[in-house]
C-alpha cells in the first residue's frame, strides 16, 4: 500500500469523501439537529435520534421567512414594518458626504427622524400606531391622516390601537 501524500490521489478522495459527509451533516443539521456520537461508526450517528424534537415539515420556515420575520414587529396579530421609513411618506435614509477639514469625504447616511406615533383616525373613531417621520407629523397638521394614509398605500385598520 501506497503512503498517503498531500498530492496523492486517494488523499484527494478521502478529501472529496470528508467534504460531503460534511456537507451530508450540515444538511441534515439544518433540517432537524441530530446527535453525533463520538463512539460508533457515521452511518449509526446519523441514524440516531434527534436531541430536541424537531418540527414537522410544514411548520418548518425558510432562511427567506426567517428574514422577512426578523425585519418585522409582530403586535397583537398584525405585523408591522420594522424598515427605516416612514409609513405616511415614505422617507428614508439619504446617502450623503461628511467633510472633514482637510476635505477629505467619506460616505455616510443621513437616516430618517423616525417616532412611533400614536395617532386618532376621526373616520375610524379610534386611534391608529404608526412609524412616522417628524416631517409627517408636520404635515398632519395641515393635511387628514386618511388622505396621506390613502397616499402612501396603507391600510389604517392594521394599525388599531384598541
Amino acid at each position: 500500500r501506497a503512503p498517503r501524500t498531500p498530492g496523492s490521489k486517494s488523499c484527494a478522495m478521502l478529501r472529496a469523501s470528508s467534504l460531503l459527509l460534511a456537507c451530508l451533516a450540515a444538511v441534515q443539521a439544518f433540517n432537524a439537529p441530530m446527535a453525533f456520537s463520538p463512539k460508533g461508526s457515521l452511518a449509526s450517528s446519523l441514524a440516531s435520534k434527534p436531541l430536541v424534537a424537531a418540527a414537522p415539515v410544514s411548520q418548518r420556515s425558510f432562511a427567506l421567512d426567517a428574514l422577512q420575520m426578523s425585519c418585522t414587529k409582530d403586535t397583537r396579530g398584525y405585523k408591522m414594518p420594522m424598515r427605516k421609513q416612514c409609513m405616511l411618506l415614505k422617507k428614508r435614509a439619504n446617502n450623503a458626504m461628511a467633510v472633514s477639514f482637510s476635505h477629505i469625504r467619506t460616505h455616510k447616511t443621513q437616516s430618517v427622524n423616525l417616532q412611533w406615533k400614536r395617532i386618532y383616525w376621526p373616520e375610524g373613531n379610534c386611534y391608529v400606531k404608526l412609524r412616522i417621520s417628524t416631517k409627517a407629523i408636520k404635515t398632519l397638521k395641515t393635511k387628514p391622516l386618511n388622505e396621506l394614509a390613502a397616499k402612501a398605500g396603507l391600510d389604517l385598520k392594521k394599525h388599531r390601537c384598541g
